[in-house]
């Protein structure tokens, strides 16, 4: 990959994928964008984001759960623990052990943040000072949340509730520091990998990016992600056999809510945007063909579909319209490297909106 293009994606758009890859776009952002301009790095954006929205919980209320505990105490609480009172003979002191449930902020959502900004204290993580000591502040103020050890396993099980989007960003952002940062607390060193070099990661935020933009942005639009397309003609096969056949599933389907256009639009991150010999890669054309094919036969009424493969731009910019087998099919970039109102409009561009 060429480091005068994907990998140095600017620190402020970086936020921008985030925020609509994870679902946190606000309406007014400018006193937050003003100081996200002081990141130079993605390590930087991820301390301000996570020092930023630990605050911003902490003044609204952040979320506590109720907790088990043991003590021993002088008198019954909850449910008394007898085996551990005999065992420790707390009688003869006029004490017992007691379990019982407490409501408390040390829950695992709150450890999770907690450690993440624990790991963002390594110099070598974020070598700025200011920001080091905006991370530091939030991680004091977190101080009746015990400590964890993170593990991939941690994201899997918390469950949220309600209305928490604020939550599930920041531990998104979490999530990502996590999969991209080796640490090593005994030794107390941190390797920080800047995810704009990862293609699967970048691939990954690239694909929900684009979902989580146009879900927002194309009003004109009904969109849907990660949607399974049936295949046709496979109702003479055996239960066995249609378990050997691969689901299909397109990236986005964006059907517009005057019932004038159906699009099928799958995301793409190369390298090279072109292929050998300066020409598309023939397997998204197989698969995107496949694709509309099979969803036009599984609802025929209505116009029929377009096609729309969307790679982010490297070099120059790509806006190929091809016709093959009667359906219309573009091939389109969107330079990530540029202003985010040119972004904007160039997204909107690409669906004709």
């Amino acid at each position: 990959m060429r480091t005068s293009s994907l990998t140095r994606i600017p620190i402020l758009n970086v936020y921008y994928l985030l925020c609509y890859a994870l679902g946190r776009v606000q309406e007014e952002e400018v006193a937050r964008l003003q100081a996200l301009r002081e990141c130079r790095s993605v390590q930087d954006l991820m301390g301000k984001l996570l020092a930023g929205g630990v605050n911003h919980l902490l003044r609204r209320g952040i979320d506590r759960g109720y907790v088990e505990r043991r003590e021993n105490l002088a008198g019954i609480r909850g449910k008394l623990a007898i085996s551990e009172t005999a065992k420790r003979a707390l009688r003869s002191q006029g004490r017992a052990a007691c379990d019982f449930e407490e409501l408390s902020a040390d829950i695992p959502p709150n450890r999770i943040l907690r450690a993440s900004l624990r790991r963002l204290l390594f110099p070598q993580v974020v070598p700025d000072n200011a920001i080091r000591s905006e991370v530091r502040a939030a991680y004091r103020r977190l101080d009746g949340v015990s400590h964890m050890r993170l593990r991939r396993s941690a994201f899997t099980h918390i469950r949220l509730g309600g209305n928490r989007r604020l939550y599930r960003f920041l531990l998104s952002v979490c999530r990502l520091l996590h999969e991209n940062l080796l640490v090593d607390e005994d030794a107390g060193h941190a390797t920080f990998r800047d995810f704009r070099r990862d293609r699967a990661t970048m691939w990954a935020l690239f694909e929900e990016f684009v979902a989580g933009f146009y879900k927002r942005e194309a009003k004109a639009y009904r969109v849907g992600a990660k949607k399974r397309i049936g295949w046709a003609d496979s109702d003479g096969a055996t239960e066995a056999d249609r378990a050997l056949i691969p689901v299909m599933e397109a990236d986005l389907i964006l059907e517009s809510r005057d019932a004038g256009r159906r699009i099928i639009l799958d995301t793409k991150y190369y390298r090279e945007t072109l292929g050998k010999r300066g020409k598309l890669h023939s397997n998204n054309l197989y698969q995107l063909l496949a694709y509309l094919h099979n969803r036009e036969a599984a609802e025929p009424k209505g116009p029929r579909h377009d096609g729309i493969l969307l790679y982010p731009e490297v070099n120059k910019p790509l806006h190929a319209r091809i016709r093959l087998e009667g359906f219309g099919i573009q091939a389109r970039t969107v330079n990530l490297n540029r202003n985010w109102q040119e972004i904007h409009d160039e997204m909107l561009a690409v669906i004709g909106d």
